[in-house]
């Protein structure tokens, strides 16, 4: 694989950014990878997915604590990891624009400069935690850019304050916490809820389900022990609702697994594997 460390300045964050960039090698110097017919007119250019950490980590740690580059590359894929720092994967109400500038900008600017693929069929979002209902968030906002997306260990963020009353939630996040992302990243004070907002991937599922374009497909895991399981089998209830499974739902328990690195090495290799699109090797 080649790691690329890439920094360059957003014009929607208004400020320097570094984005770690994976592009996969043949096993052998003269081989390169088969494309589908969409690709022949680009023939170098790969899928590829862009990876989203959780709270309290950053862009460098999908690499660090995961296989993933070995992954991808025996499915011939690009990966790109930038940073969302605490944003919930918004366009800030007291903050920057981070939905703007993952979904739109970074996409746009590194396809220009490195041979990734734009489009759609082989462009794919998935995330950890945060990272994946950031994940969610993005491929449901813009179901014309996305054709897959990750969630792994998440529920639907627009809920947290609606599930961490329920009586049966003991490691609910600090209530002051959740009030203040709350205010910072949607401009919420601590008696109101996104739901029903942009940043509601169930108003995102329903509202697309009206527009008669291409949806992704959704693959979803947790483990039962994760901190996150009843949101998770909040959003399951939810997608599997839907008349017809529009968005291919796909979703998996494992049992004990927990909120750790050790689960999503696992997961990420699963998710990949389950991408509808692979590439083979001459």
């Amino acid at each position: 694989m080649a790691l690329i460390e890439y920094q360059f300045r957003s014009q929607a964050l208004d400020m320097e950014q570094t984005v770690f960039i994976v592009l996969p090698e043949s096993k052998r110097d003269t081989e390169v990878p088969s494309f589908h017919p969409s690709r022949l007119s680009s023939p170098c250019r790969f899928p590829t997915v862009y990876l989203l950490h959780g709270t309290s980590q950053d862009e460098s740690e999908w690499l660090r604590f995961t296989s993933v580059e070995r992954y991808a590359n025996q499915q011939g894929l690009a990966l790109v990891t930038p940073s969302g720092q605490l944003s919930a994967y918004a366009d800030m109400a007291f903050g920057e624009k981070w939905m703007t500038y993952i979904a739109s900008e970074l996409p746009n600017k590194l396809e220009k400069r490195f041979p990734l693929s734009a489009s759609r069929e082989d462009r794919f979002v998935c995330g950890l935690s945060m990272g994946g209902y950031g994940a969610a968030k993005i491929g449901l906002r813009y179901p014309e850019r996305y054709a897959a997306i990750g969630a792994l260990s998440n529920g639907n963020h627009a809920y947290k304050r609606v599930l961490d009353r329920a009586p049966t939630r003991s490691d609910a996040m600090p209530s002051a916490l959740v009030d203040e992302r709350h205010l910072l990243c949607w401009g919420l004070n601590r008696d109101q809820t996104p739901v029903g907002t942009q940043e509601d991937l169930y108003a995102l599922a329903l509202e697309n389900l009206k527009g008669g374009h291409s949806l992704p497909s959704l693959f979803h895991m947790v483990g039962t022990s994760d901190r996150n399981l009843l949101s998770a089998r909040h959003m399951c209830r939810f997608f599997r609702s839907l008349p017809g499974d529009p968005y291919h739902y796909t979703y998996f328990e494992e049992e004990l697994g927990n909120h750790t690195w050790k689960e999503w090495d696992r997961w990420i290799e699963i998710f990949l594997q389950w991408l509808p699109r692979k590439i083979e090797f001459f």
